[in-house]
């Protein structure tokens, strides 16, 4: 049976979810098992420690990242240099092309989640301000058809989502009917499995908004940031932000179809499972970020380490190979010969034979601490983290 006007506003499909545990126990084992191995990696995501820097850099590229995500489903395709050059342009208060606009206006929306999450830490209260607030910070300064900034749909009928089918919200009152349970909905406490989940919430509180429609314009960059701050404000992606909609953008088709089948069916259980799968590929994302600079530090450690003991390794290691292995570490893997020109590694051989060079790159590869690899290209050379696994522990 599709889903209709009444059903909509009784905000129960979650709670529809959770009463499956006895006709498919294995639907409600699968959730489990995923939302335990994102409450594993959450906690060590939360005990890892921020790195000057690089923790910077990962929580920047994140933003950028679910800017243009979030941008894309929408059809306005933006690179991360272009997308920071929308902030700089904007920052000087240049001209901005609408594609800009739009990537200026998502910054500020997600630097208000931050600042929201951030200014009630604890017993977070959702209201409908804060949800026009993003709505008016997406379309402001941008020329949208019936649009108002900040402001409910007026008394027509909208078509949406793949394939078209016409809103279930028909008047301004059953638009604000619906937004207003929506806010009472998620301020409320549920003790279902799936009902008291954040991440279940957050992905059906998606859902909710791109269903009631409520505005002319904007609608799915709103859910999707409405998503996020029910995320945010539980602090799963408090070490840097990012949000679902890498993994909504990547997988754009099999969004939109699922999206439309909760209409048809009046039924949130795939999507809810395809969600929580996504979560859980994103946040290991996040943890390979992480587990990458501790790795990083533990190299540079270790080759620290055989500098101090060389003489007791019987190794001919000297100041300029730590100084190269800290370069290359930063640089990641890259041909060998760009490597050797950069105005770093000049500079740190000037003044010696090309053969030091040559000599030092050839000790690093022979003592492990780097990977020279033949391309039809040329030669790369990269960090060997592996080595890191071989290392074996007087006790």
């Amino acid at each position: 049976m599709s889903l209709n006007y009444d059903e909509l506003i009784q905000f129960d499909l979650l709670n529809k979810i959770d009463s499956k545990i006895k006709e498919d126990p294995d639907y409600i084992y699968e959730c489990f098992d995923i939302i335990q191995e994102i409450n594993s990696i959450d906690q060590f995501i939360r005990e890892s420690p921020s790195f000057p820097g690089s923790t910077e850099k990962i929580i920047r590229n994140e933003l950028l990242s679910a800017i243009g995500a979030t941008l894309a489903i929408e059809g306005t395709s933006l690179k991360k240099e272009e997308i920071e050059e929308s902030f700089r342009k904007a920052s000087l208060n240049e001209k901005l092309k609408r594609s800009e606009q739009e990537a200026e206006n998502s910054r500020k929306v997600y630097e208000f989640v931050i600042e929201l999450a951030g200014s009630q830490k604890e017993n977070f209260v959702y209201e409908e301000m804060m949800i026009k607030q993003i709505h008016k910070l997406f379309t402001n300064d941008i020329s949208y058809q019936s649009n108002k900034p900040g402001d409910y749909r007026g008394d027509f009928n909208v078509t949406f989502g793949t394939p078209r089918k016409e809103g279930l919200c028909k008047t301004r009152f059953e638009v604000e009917m619906a937004m207003s349970r929506l806010v009472n909905w998620l301020n409320r406490e549920e003790k279902g499995f799936l009902t008291s989940n954040v991440i279940a919430k957050a992905i059906l509180a998606h859902y909710y908004l791109t269903e009631i429609h409520p505005f002319s314009d904007g609608n799915g960059r709103t859910a999707r940031a409405l998503e996020a701050l029910v995320l945010y404000v539980s602090g799963l992606n408090n070490y840097c932000f990012w949000s679902l909609a890498n993994f909504w953008s990547t997988h754009r088709t099999e969004y939109l179809v699922h999206l439309g089948e909760i209409r048809e069916k009046s039924d949130a259980s795939k999507l809810l499972l395809w969600g929580l799968r996504g979560f859980l590929e994103e946040i290991e994302r996040i943890k390979a970020l992480v587990l990458k600079k501790v790795k990083q530090l533990m190299l540079m450690d270790y080759t620290k380490y055989l500098l101090a003991n060389k003489s007791e390794q019987k190794i001919k290691l000297n100041q300029r190979i730590v100084r190269v292995m800290d370069l290359l570490i930063h640089n990641g893997r890259v041909r060998r010969s760009k490597f050797l020109s950069r105005p770093e590694m000049l500079a740190l051989y000037s003044g010696y034979q090309q053969m030091t060079q040559r000599r030092d790159i050839a000790k690093m590869h022979e003592i492990g601490i780097i990977i020279l690899l033949k391309e039809d290209d040329g030669v790369y050379i990269e960090a060997n983290y592996k080595i890191l696994d071989l290392i074996v522990y007087n006790v």
